[in-house]
Order: C-alpha cells, then structure tokens, then sequence
C-alpha cells in the first residue's frame, strides 16, 4: 500500500482534527456550544499558521501596496531573501509589510469579528464546555500545524503563494463560519435538536473538502476572482545585471543615510495621517490626562520608527553601479541587483537637493523615464494567463540619493542621452531608491 503522501498527510490532518467537535457533540454529550467554540478556535489557529507562512511566500504580490506608499512601498519593493539557519527556507524582506498588516490590524479584526458571531449564538460557557473547547481549539490546531508544515513548508507550497495570497484561507473560514454559525447557531443551542446539529457538521464538513478540491483544482470561484490565488501572484524574475566590472560605483555615506532616515521619519509623522496623534496628545494634556497623552505619541513613534526603517533598507545600504549603458541599483545587505536602467530610456535628468543633501553638501539625481508606472486598478483579479509578469527589468524612473559628485554620476550614465539636466534646491520629493523590485 502506497504510504500518504506529504501533502496528503496535512490533508488528513486537518480533516481528523477538525472531526474533534462534532464526534463529542454527536456522540460523547458536548454541549452545542463547544462545537461553535471549536469554530472560533480553528479560525485563530489559521490566522496563527498563516502569521507563520508570510515571511516565507516567494511569490510577488500581483496587487501590491504601491512603490508611492511612504510607509511600505519600499520594503514591499525589496528584492532578494535571507538564508536561515536549519531546514527552513529563506525568507522574503519583501513580506514584512503584509506581516506587520495582518499582525496588527487583519488578525485582531477577524478574530473581534469571530467572537460576535460566537456571541450571537447565545452560548451558555461552563467550565465543563470551556474544557471541551480547549480539548477541541488544541486538536484543530495540531492539525493545522501538521498542514502548514507537511504541505506548506515539506512539500514546497510557499513557492506558490504571495504573502497576499496566503490570506486568503482565514478570510474564506471566516466568512463560512461566521455564516454557520449566524443561520444555524441559534437553533442548535437554543432548540439542541440533532437535526440541526448534523446538518451543522455536514455543512462545515462539505466546506472543509470543497475547499482542499479547490487548492488542488484550476477552477475559481467567487473568492478566487474578486481576490487571486496562488496562479495569479507573480513568479519572481532577477533583475539582469551585466557580468562586466562596472565603471562607477557610488553609495550614500553611512552618517548621511541614517540621518536621512531620521529626517523621513519626523517628515513622515508630520505630513501624512499620523498628524492627528500630535493632535490627540495635545488635547489630552490640555484637558490634564498627561499620562494618557503617552499613548497617542507612542503610536506616532512606531509609525515614525517604521518610516524610517522603511526609508534607510530603501536607499541606505545600496550601491548605484554604472555599466555605462546601464545604472544598476544592486543591494548590499541582501546581495541581490534591486532595479536596472538604460541610458537609452532616460527622458530627463533632475538634480536638487533637499534639507540632507544641504546639511552634508550632496546632491541627489533623477532620472526619468516614459515607464507608466500607475498600478492596473480592476474590480476581479484576472485569470492565471493574463494575469501580469514581474516587470523586474523595466526601465523605471530612478533617484540616486545624496550622491557627492553629482556630475560623476552624470558624466559616468548620461553621456549620449542628449536629456537636459535641470537643477533644482527646493526641497526633492520623496522616490525610493529605485522603481520596481523583487
């Protein structure tokens, strides 16, 4: 007899895991009320594991935050991976602001929303029901620890995924759940017929294998279309850099990238929707809560924190590498060449400098090109076969940061562009260090 295979093997796991409930229900005397609880249960053990697989997705987002996006965009347009020690594989910078999403925001609101549908059943909770779904919350999160590392991890599904199209498992359990749960929850606990409870189970049950058939299958359904899958997101290209030795190199200077970062930072809490926490501080202590004040600045801090790290990964540790024909933008942390640029597709060149560049005395330069590069906006996610390529070698517009001798990168790229180059001293806009990236 041929052994499971190891993606089956999370397959039945799941399955036997989530057998738990309804077996005590139906047969061993639990109240309804554990069934729902095991419900909640395995929507925050998914949520749990999903938290888990985001880092490690290798495939690009096919909507993505947007390289325009201040606060993400530039770790969203990262490039490259790192190595971690054991069997796990590498893991994508590029994730960290779906992560951070969806560990502060998307998780606590699914699980706020879980928890209203559970109390609109009405459940009466003793200690003997809240044992039975503890028992129950255990057993389904066992089973999704055994899928997530069979099927996600041994068998190579998170070469697959994006860090988007990972979430949508929990969104799909959310909404079949909290429907179950919504229709049938009252008549289950309150009438406790078994009619109920069996339909109940044979529901949840159809759903659990219609959706391990549509992991496997290449139909889509609703989700799938007005959300993607797996065969939407992006296969990663490397941006293609020349295999000769480049003729000029340039990087920011240390001192002048953090206090670049830093600037950003305090800029950013200023000038976007993190204002209003300036504003909720002062009207705190004016009314006296001093303490209270605290949290408002803090939550400004983390935005600021975040911005700054974003901006400083973006452009600080980076190396501008002229082929003479072609500007590469190649990451040094990472090791892995982050966006390309031929001279050819330049359509002019800018060079200004903002308050950093006239505090060290640099200057930062801009090059254009005729890229459109305003995200497609659709209502569905296209089909597999139309849906988009990584655009890893496109010519996009690009800012080289804080540069010394901004005539040598000129002279070093520009010659033959017959672009005119404009020189501007109010302060530059905020371009990330290169235009689009893996």
């Amino acid at each position: 007899m041929r052994p499971p295979s190891t993606r089956d093997s999370g397959v039945l796991a799941v399955l036997a895991s989530n057998a738990v409930a309804p077996v005590g229900v139906l047969f061993l005397g639990w109240a309804p009320a554990a069934l729902f609880g095991v419900f909640v249960a395995e929507i925050a053990a998914v949520l749990c594991w999903t938290l888990v697989k985001i880092p490690f997705a290798a495939k690009r987002p096919n909507n993505t935050i947007g390289d325009g996006d201040r606060l993400f965009g530039p770790l969203q347009a990262k490039r490259g991976s790192v190595s971690l020690p054991g069997p796990l594989p590498e893991c994508y910078p590029r994730n960290v602001p779906t992560l951070l999403i969806a560990a502060f925001l998307l998780v606590p609101l699914e699980l706020a929303v879980a928890f209203v549908a559970f109390g609109l059943t009405d459940p009466v909770v003793t200690d003997e029901v809240a044992g039975q779904i503890l028992l129950g919350g255990v057993g389904v999160f066992v089973g999704r620890g055994v899928e997530t590392l069979t099927g996600y991890f041994a068998a190579g599904g998170y070469r697959d995924h994006s860090a988007r199209s990972v979430l949508l498992p929990p969104f799909k359990l959310l909404f079949a759940v909290g429907l179950l749960m919504f229709v049938f929850g009252p008549f289950a606990v309150e009438l406790e017929n078994d009619v109920f409870l069996v339909v109940l189970v044979g529901l949840k049950l159809l759903y659990d294998l219609r959706a391990l058939q549509l992991e496997r299958s290449e139909k889509r359904g609703v989700f799938y279309r007005l959300y993607g899958s797996e065969e939407t997101e992006i296969e990663p290209v490397p941006v293609e850099e020349p295999k000769r030795a480049p003729t000029y190199r340039t990087t920011p200077a240390r001192a002048v990238a953090i206090t670049d970062a830093a600037y950003q930072s305090l800029r950013y809490t200023v000038t976007s929707g993190v204002l209003w926490c300036y504003g909720v501080a002062a009207a705190l202590v004016f009314f006296g809560a001093w303490a209270f004040a605290l949290a408002p600045l803090a939550l400004a801090a983390a935005f600021g924190t975040l911005r700054g790290a974003s901006r400083y990964l973006a452009s600080g540790p980076v190396e501008f590498r002229s082929y003479g024909d072609v500007l590469v933008v190649h990451d040094a942390l990472l090791d892995e060449p982050q966006a390309r640029l031929e001279r050819d597709a330049v359509t002019d060149v800018s060079v200004s400098a903002d308050a950093v560049d006239r505090l060290f005395g640099t200057e930062t330069v801009r090059f254009e090109t005729g890229v459109d590069t305003s995200p497609d906006v659709g209502l569905t996610v296209p089909d597999p076969e139309e849906a988009r390529t990584d655009d890893a070698n496109a010519n996009h517009p690009m800012t080289v940061p804080h540069v010394e001798d901004a005539a040598a990168v000129l002279d070093a790229f520009k010659r033959e562009t017959g672009a005119e180059t404009e020189t501007a001293t109010e302060a530059a806009p905020e371009p990330a260090a290169s235009g689009n990236g893996d």
